[in-house]
């Protein structure tokens, strides 16, 4: 389970903010567990709101860029390559500080604390602590020198692979993202929980479709069907044709790849496929009627790139994180997906999902997703531009009493767009300015109509007409 996440200096975010995925209020009827050793409980539901340009899903994609250095940092960068890392740009000192990412999250019974911290260039910082008995324990230290301090949890037990890890970290690779290449077991516990980390964005979208296709012929069959006809989409069944592609084609794309990634390992020419044909079938009166997914709209794209990735985090009890719940889908269905982590008896893994959304109708007591005040965030941006995340819980609402999807809407939480009046009557003027008139406007305009009606009476005039047979 995630607790907390913490970011600094990313995109739009300047100084650090913190996302707590705690409960701060008693749920008898959520899908809430114990977090261990604290005597609090962690929510199974978490959503951010904002305006355009806010920082939603800037914090998205910081914990998204995380997750990832921690994957891939040590086996897939470039070691002269860099981080990858995007400071806050708007003043003159992003660039020279570190960007910093901190995850809270408990895993078997212990929770942990694990962050980092990089520049342009390197990984300036790494830790990692422990709770097993209610108390902080550290387990390793790493500072702007590479030097790596181990406490007596991982000096001890481990054999060599401690020190291997130590040895084969690079300055801009993670040690939790070595030692999983070198099979630490602790370290490589660490990593399994960011594996299980699942991310659903715009970028991933053909490879969340492609989970779901796999999953429609797998263990977990039953349950994405139920998920599609959830959806009241028509849909009965998805049919995938493989499609395998020609030796010369395969060739040409192998050596491409080559190319274009001469320091990751060589692929196999009979790996390559086109990409698969896909077939939706339809419940008509008549029968069943399959068409192409190509012929499905883009809200039934998305919701089937989201099936998958939904029920694996159901299944597993693992964290999803989705930037723009929302996109092309129904409030309604928004608000389903919302209640199936939302409840007990449909999360009974502890699983959690955490988004941004501008559906603003998940504040709302009517909703099927209504989130409650501890479960609900805004981000606004300050006077410099920099992004601000508060909670709900900040402001002084009542669930139970207060509107505050009306609230919301009337600006009470600074987390809407504002609209100038200067601006609207400037675009006015311009817009008169530009304008053309209409029929019932001046005389001019009169006179001008009448003159193109008289060219248009003799241009049809003097055509020649065409002959019609007589037909009797």
């Amino acid at each position: 389970m995630l607790l907390r996440f913490r970011v600094s200096n990313w995109a739009s975010i300047r100084e650090e903010q913190e996302l707590s995925l705690v409960a701060s209020d008693k749920h008898d009827d959520l899908a809430v567990k114990d977090i261990p050793g604290t005597g609090l409980q962690v929510l199974p539901v978490v959503g951010v709101f904002g305006a355009n340009a806010s920082g939603k899903s800037n914090l998205m994609a910081s914990l998204a860029y995380a997750r990832s250095a921690v994957r891939h940092s040590h086996n897939r960068w470039n070691p002269s390559g860099g981080t990858g890392r995007v400071p806050f740009l708007l003043d003159g000192e992003g660039r020279a500080r570190p960007s910093e990412f901190e995850f809270e999250f408990a895993q078997r019974g212990v929770r942990y604390q694990y962050g980092f911290s990089v520049d342009d260039e390197k990984v300036t910082g790494e830790w990692l602590y422990s709770w097993p008995h209610g108390r902080p324990r550290m387990l390793f230290e790493r500072d702007e020198e590479q030097h790596i301090e181990l406490g007596p949890g991982l000096r001890r037990g481990f054999g060599s692979r401690t020190q291997i890890a130590k040895e084969t970290v690079r300055p801009n690779s993670l040690l939790v993202s070595a030692g999983a290449a070198g099979n630490h077991p602790l370290l490589t516990s660490i990593y399994t929980w960011f594996e299980r980390l699942n991310v659903a964005h715009e970028p991933n979208a053909q490879i969340r479709l492609d989970l779901t296709l796999r999953m429609l012929s797998g263990a977990h069959a039953e349950l994405c069907s139920q998920l599609m006809r959830y959806a009241d989409l028509g849909i009965t069944d998805v049919h995938v044709t493989e499609r395998k592609m020609p030796e010369e084609a395969a060739a040409h794309f192998t050596e491409a790849f080559r190319l274009l990634n001469p320091h990751s390992p060589p692929t196999d020419p009979d790996s390559w496929r086109w990409a698969p044909e896909i077939v939706v079938t339809h419940q008509t009166p008549d029968g069943s009627t399959d068409l192409p997914y190509a012929f499905e709209s883009s809200g039934t794209h998305t919701w089937l790139e989201m099936v998958g990735i939904v029920v694996q985090t159901l299944v597993q009890g693992a964290v999803l994180v989705v930037d723009e719940l929302d996109a092309r889908l129904h409030p309604n269905l928004v608000g389903q997906l919302v209640r199936l982590f939302s409840e007990p008896e449909t999360n009974p893994n502890g699983a959690q999902i955490l988004f941004n959304t501008h559906d603003v109708t998940l504040l709302s007591r009517h909703s099927y997703g209504h989130l409650t005040r501890d479960q609900a965030w805004f981000t606004r941006k300050g006077s410099e531009g920099a992004t601000e995340l508060v909670a709900l819980r900040e402001y002084k609402v009542r669930s139970e009493r207060d509107d505050v999807f009306k609230k919301y809407l009337l600006g009470a939480f600074d987390a809407i767009p504002l609209f100038e009046e200067q601006v609207e009557q400037r675009i006015g003027d311009l817009l008169a300015k530009h304008a053309v008139p209409c029929g019932n406007g001046s005389e001019e305009v009169r006179k001008t109509a009448d003159k193109a009606v008289s060219r248009a009476e003799k241009d049809r005039n003097a055509r020649p007409r065409p002959q019609v047979p007589h037909l009797l």
